[in-house]
């Protein structure tokens, strides 16, 4: 028996006695032993838990995944353009402004912005502390934005050199400098009305720089560009060539040395006579080009911070005045047109006191009968008033429309206004007396020089331009549309009045201050009262002083107004205005190489001229950016633009219009009865502009020095001959 059996019957004997509950126990006490396990189901039990767990993961990658790429895609992607990619602004130049010559008036220059990179700086207290000294910023603005959270932040934009360069110095980690553009008027005040201004960010604000933004601004683009982890640009992805955008250039009417001798005399005028302000026109009356446009006080327009309040009104086409005495051409024009009155008829003064309408009208002086030829030379409101009441409302209502009163004159300047013209149903006797000499309504200053024209066409009137046209970079011109131009009265009615206003500058005349030795001058002078503000009436005390003439009368070459507003000294315009018109007129024909013919006239006009002529402002100095610029020859073609037709009929002194490719040089040397050439003048011309203008010199032109021409040889106005040795003697450069 096998001792296994032998155990089993012994533990039955022993155990027996218990039965079925001894059985159990001996199982509990010694339980059978267990059956080994099979290795490879263990495995395969591992095996499929891990797949499992593999699989469940996969699982979540793709229900990741496709959370991140299909359902928030878009959002992750824009995100990661948003950090990694960004955008270069390529900002257009901005085209430049120029005279009628070339010469610069607003240029874009690339000066220095100080900008900061905060995360990088690692003692902002202390980098605060340097800076704030050198840009004039407040320490703790400057401490604020230097601990900002952003990670580039402008400090200060369009610092001057010597701020850029002090900053430049100190070498700083995560302080430094970039280019920017900055509108920069070189020649400072002159024609600061005009010109205008932009703001910070290089839009057009006021003058043609406000008008003409579109052109001037050009096309902005933002090109794509990669950024590293700190935000630094690494890459651009395009380019675009900056010609393509930069802003086209405009070229104006206005003459740069007409346009600083206007102004000078009109600051003179204004502060001599004590006035609050005044106002200065050269037209051309011809083509209607504005030659000069001055408004007094002026602003500089590269600090505008430091202007006097109401500097930059434009007070030539955004101010009216009641026009006084000058309104008289017209009134006397519309009587002689309508057959009111004849060049024999006298009319009755009433001995310097007449009662219309209820109120009295008076004259300076005591006058009895008077001949139409002397009512404009002596200037007598009493019969002005009578012409008026001859005329009627409604006909001298629709004289002074035609003559371009009520309306703007069409300049492309902001702000101009239309003056005051009321219905003629409202006027009363007493506003119709007044009207015909000048009170009762407003009108602009460049209102009255454009009625002006009429007289000096030969009876047809020109709007005024200012600007000549449009220049892109390739060189490609954009002429000006045609002054507009509409016949108002007969050329035989202009020739009368036009010699009844000559008489005003003779002996006995109110403005025998405005005779220019050499020419013949033809003008009307103006006094009118102001409203008081307080009493609401006319005032004793303030008043508005004016002259236009033109000159030469017989063939005008240049049409000024002059209007000083509320002089102290004296207000009588004969008195104020009209020895600024002679020093302005004297300038700009002696501008525009025109002299007198007789030998003995021209040199006591050329004394006259130098008896009138004053240094620059500033010393003639212009502010200067450190930078060499070259005038754009480009321009050229638009200078001298074609001259309008006058109506058939006309004795206006009109020249034959040119086509665009034939336009003539204005300024260019005029010839005399034999055709010898004169000689310009060149005084205070810089090196560049004498360089523009040698086109006008037909002899051997021989230059010395670098900075602008103190003394020429032969001198301005004498007679040259082709080939001839001309000198030109300039200052020391700087």
């Amino acid at each position: 028996m096998s001792p296994q059996k032998k155990r089993r019957r012994a533990e039955s004997r022993l155990f027996g006695s218990f039965g079925r509950s001894g059985e159990n126990f001996r199982r509990k006490v010694r339980p059978e032993p267990k059956k080994e396990k099979n290795p490879r189901r263990s495995v395969a039990r591992r095996v499929l838990f891990v797949g499992f767990g593999l699989l469940l993961g996969a699982g979540a990658l793709v229900a990741r995944s496709y959370q991140l790429q299909i359902i928030t895609g878009d959002h992750y992607d824009d995100a990661a353009r948003r950090q990694a990619v960004g955008s270069e602004r390529i900002t257009a130049k901005r085209g430049v402004i120029k005279d009628r010559h070339g010469a610069e008036l607003a240029i874009t220059v690339d000066v220095d912005s100080i900008y900061a990179e905060p995360r990088r700086i690692k003692d902002a207290a202390e980098v605060a502390r340097k800076l704030a000294p050198i840009l004039g910023v407040e320490g703790p603005r400057l401490l604020e934005q230097l601990t900002s959270d952003r990670a580039f932040v402008y400090l200060k934009r369009r610092v001057g050199s010597e701020e850029a360069a002090a900053v430049k110095v100190l070498e700083i980690p995560g302080i430094g400098a970039r280019p920017e553009a900055r509108r920069f008027f070189p020649n400072r005040e002159l024609a600061a009305h005009v010109v205008g201004f932009t703001d910070s960010e290089g839009v057009g604000r006021s003058g043609v720089e406000k008008t003409f933004d579109d052109t001037l601004r050009g096309q902005s683009y933002d090109v794509p560009a990669l950024r590293d982890a700190l935000g630094n640009q690494v890459l651009s992805e395009g380019f675009v060539p900056q010609a393509v955008l930069e802003g086209d250039d405009v070229v104006l009417t206005i003459d740069r040395q007409i346009q600083h001798a206007a102004e000078v005399e009109l600051e003179r005028t204004v502060e001599f006579n004590e006035a609050a302000a005044g106002v200065a026109i050269v037209l051309e009356p011809s083509t209607g080009d504005v030659l000069a446009l001055a408004s007094y006080p002026s602003f500089n327009p590269n600090d505008l911070g430091g202007a006097v309040p109401g500097a930059d009104l434009n007070r030539t086409t955004s101010a009216v005045f009641e026009p006084g005495s000058t309104l008289k051409m017209v009134t006397i024009s519309a009587g002689l047109e309508d057959k009111k009155i004849a060049p024999s008829d006298h009319i009755d003064c009433e001995n310097g006191r007449w009662r219309v309408g209820g109120r009295t009208i008076g004259d300076t002086h005591r006058y009895g009968s008077l001949a139409i030829s002397e009512i404009m030379k002596v200037s007598s409101n009493i019969c002005s008033a009578k012409i008026g009441l001859m005329l009627g409302r409604e006909r001298l209502h629709e004289w002074l429309t035609r003559f371009g009163f009520g309306a703007p004159t069409g300049v492309p300047l902001p702000g101009e206004l239309p003056g005051l013209l009321r219905p003629a149903a409202s006027w009363r006797e007493i506003t119709l007396a007044n009207v015909a000499f000048g009170q009762g309504l407003s009108v602009t200053p460049l209102q009255i020089a454009q009625a002006a024209t009429v007289l000096a066409n030969g009876g047809v009137r020109v709007s005024p331009r200012l600007v000549l046209g449009t220049v892109d970079k390739a060189g490609a011109t954009k002429p000006a549309g045609e002054p507009r131009t509409e016949r108002v009265v007969s050329a035989e009615t202009a020739r009368l009045v036009r010699d009844m206003m000559i008489e005003v500058t003779h002996k006995g005349g109110t403005a025998e201050a405005a005779a220019i030795p050499g020419f013949v001058v033809a003008g009307k002078t103006g006094t009118s009262q102001k409203i008081d503000p307080v009493t609401k009436s006319y005032s004793r005390s303030l008043y508005v002083s004016s002259f236009v003439g033109f000159v030469p009368a017989e063939k005008p070459e240049v049409l000024v107004l002059v209007m000083i507003d509320e002089p102290k000294k004296a207000y009588y315009g004969g008195t104020v205005a009209a020895p600024a018109f002679k020093a302005i007129a004297t300038a700009a024909l002696s501008a525009r190489s025109i002299f007198p013919e007789d030998g003995a006239a021209r040199d006591a006009f050329l004394a006259s001229y130098r008896r009138s002529a004053v240094e620059p402002k500033n010393g003639g100095k212009t502010e200067d950016l450190g930078i060499e610029r070259q005038l754009s020859a480009a321009a050229r073609a638009l200078v001298g633009g074609a001259r309008p037709k006058a109506p058939s009929g006309t004795e206006s002194p009109a020249e034959p219009v040119l086509s665009s490719g034939e336009a003539a040089l204005v300024g260019a040397t005029e010839k005399g009865p034999e055709g010898a050439v004169r000689m310009p003048n060149f005084a205070g011309l810089t090196l560049s502009e004498v360089l523009n203008r040698s086109a006008e010199v037909h002899c051997d032109l021989v230059l010395s020095g670098g900075g602008k021409v103190v003394g020429q040889t032969p001198s301005a106005g004498t007679a040259i001959e082709a080939g001839q040795r001309c000198e030109l003697h300039l200052s020391p450069r700087g």
